[in-house]
């Protein structure tokens, strides 16, 4: 008996530490919760952006329903904004409900100390339950009627968005229709190819393959057990994903309206007039007309002639797509006629269009012309391009300086490189000119001397896996990647950007220093990685990188830190 005892007593005790163990899996650090957080709170301004943009879209149709071209748009475009809307506002409800969820919530009061506003945030960092969904979705084993509500929901969204488009489509074939029938698929006008992306952003299976080569429910594998900060910023996403299609149909419908054949965007105003240019307190006689200008019109020959002088083809002009592109250098001042025929191939007979123009050329005027092409702008550490010049100076004879920086030449261009301590301040630039045995002096201009942006940190994981910084990753994968970080696409410069070191925490376990940019550098973060579990966070963060230019190497370069969730 004494034996039986101890056996269940030692079978309590491992019950209990697996318990114990179990906990400490689900011991998510606030730093990971509060990084869930912001990329939630990220996702969430984007999607802002993208409703402000489709907004203008919508007031667009709007404001033209009685122009012909946007008759069906202005109609049939606000079926598309009551399907997003609403099932925008679904989900909307169902995050309401988890940061509302817990004894006291998940919001917080905060006050600012110095200006004394108050307001209400998230607290994120005490988000690692999940109750609120577990109980919300599933029940002994199956969905629940909100579970199964969400599926549906999720499921029928990209067959709702294809009803509303094939009402749209039949509209706009019944305004007008095609001249012989078309293939199956094809839309007339409209071509609707984002709607493969579509079905990508919400696919659905009632299964799905998890990394252990099990499959599971579909709501389950997605958010059972998970914490409510990671299934907030799944939600969040989704919310996203709508109005990116919502902005995508909308997009479409524009940009073909846009370039339908007759519509109003190939029309221009022009200004008709006797003469290019007109002098002081001269009265100006010239008309505003509206002119077509189609990429699709191009003259079949030319013939054109400056001051009854022939002009050749090839080198004075050539014959481009919607009429012809002149390539004519005037070495002397004065008033030149631009006189001809442009002919066109139409119904088998050749028509042509008069040309009579005046083109005025006169000398170069003595003011100085700078211009940067990061918009008043320079970066801190980089060769900043500048294009500088005084009219009817040459380049060779430019003298250039500058304040809190330097100025080197680049051929017939010139590199700005502000001095790395002063960022924040301003860069003026001063320059002058030598024109017959007299100097010219340009007033300074000053140019806002920038940091860096943050560069954008990643996985890296080869060309055929590609680069991750959020979501959901595979754990066998992890190992074998390399922390990257790149410039946003719309910074005005193409850098390399080289990590050198960086942290990583798996899950509860000990965050890890590793100084190389690959992970299978640290034994220790292998054995971690190993022994993860899914629904683990991996948290990447304290990235030090480095820029090289062709004048200096940058360091201390700024990069984002990233989380990604083990699948």
């Amino acid at each position: 008996m004494a034996g039986a005892k101890q056996d269940t007593r030692q079978k309590m005790i491992n019950m209990m530490y697996l318990v114990f163990i179990a906990m400490l899996a689900l011991n998510i650090s606030k730093e990971v919760l509060a990084t869930l957080g912001l990329i939630n709170d990220d996702i969430a301004q984007a999607t802002q952006d993208l409703v402000a943009d489709s907004a203008e879209k919508y007031t667009t149709f709007d404001n033209n329903a009685n122009n012909e071209y946007y008759r069906v748009a202005a109609e049939n475009t606000p079926k598309i904004k009551e399907v997003t809307d609403a099932y925008y506002t679904y989900i909307e409800s169902i995050k309401q409900g988890l940061v509302s969820s817990g004894e006291n919530g998940y919001r917080i009061v905060r006050e600012d100390q110095t200006t004394g506003t108050v307001d209400t945030i998230v607290d994120y960092q005490t988000m690692d339950k999940s109750q609120y969904l577990d109980e919300l979705f599933f029940v002994g084993g199956q969905y629940t009627e909100s579970g199964q509500e969400f599926i549906d929901k999720f499921s029928s969204f990209p067959s709702q968005i294809q009803a509303v488009l094939d009402d749209f489509i039949a509209a706009d074939l019944e305004k007008d229709p095609p001249t012989e029938a078309l293939p199956e698929g094809e839309y007339a006008d409209f071509d609707f190819a984002f709607l493969s992306d579509l079905n990508q952003r919400f696919a659905y299976s009632e299964e799905v393959l998890n990394r252990d080569g099990k499959y599971m429910p579909y709501l389950n594998y997605h958010f059972e057990g998970f914490p409510l900060i990671a299934s907030l910023s799944k939600l969040t996403k989704i919310q996203s994903d709508i109005r990116f299609v919502e902005n995508k149909v909308l997009e479409n419908i524009l940009s073909t309206i846009n370039s339908h054949e007759g519509g109003l965007n190939k029309y221009q105003t022009l200004l008709e007039s006797t003469k290019s240019s007109y002098y002081t307190n001269e009265l100006v006689d010239a008309s505003v007309v509206m002119g077509k200008k189609d990429s699709n019109f191009k003259p079949s020959r030319v013939e054109l002639s400056i001051n009854d002088r022939s002009m050749t083809l090839g080198r004075d002009f050539t014959i481009a797509a919607g009429g012809v592109q002149l390539n004519k250098k005037f070495t002397s001042p004065g008033s030149y006629k631009l006189t001809g025929k442009l002919f066109f191939e139409r119904n088998n007979e050749e028509q042509s269009v008069d040309v009579a123009q005046v083109i005025s050329v006169i000398d170069k005027p003595n003011d100085a012309v700078i211009s940067a092409d990061q918009m008043k702008v320079v970066y801190r550490g980089l060769p900043n391009d500048l294009s500088i010049s005084i009219p009817g100076i040459p380049n060779n004879k430019l003298s250039v300086r500058a304040t809190n920086g330097k100025i080197r030449r680049n051929g017939s261009k010139f590199l700005a490189i502000p001095d790395g301590d002063k960022v924040g301040k301003s860069m003026r630039i001063f320059v002058s000119g030598e024109i017959n045995g007299a100097t010219i002096n340009a007033p300074g201009q000053d140019f806002r001397i920038k940091p860096l942006p943050p560069a954008l940190g990643s996985i890296d994981l080869g060309p055929r896996l590609g680069k991750f910084n959020s979501g959901d990753i595979i754990r066998e994968y992890v190992p074998s990647g390399t922390i990257a970080a790149k410039f946003p696409d719309d910074f005005d410069y193409n850098l390399d950007v080289t990590v050198k070191s960086f942290t990583i925490k798996v899950g509860s376990r000990a965050a890890i220093p590793i100084k190389t940019n690959r992970i299978k550098d640290s034994r220790v973060v292998r054995s971690y990685l190993e022994n993860a579990s899914r629904g683990d966070i991996i948290f990447i963060y304290n990235i030090d990188a480095q820029v090289r230019t062709k004048t200096q190497t940058i360091d201390n370069v700024k990069v984002t830190d990233f989380a990604l969730t083990i699948k």
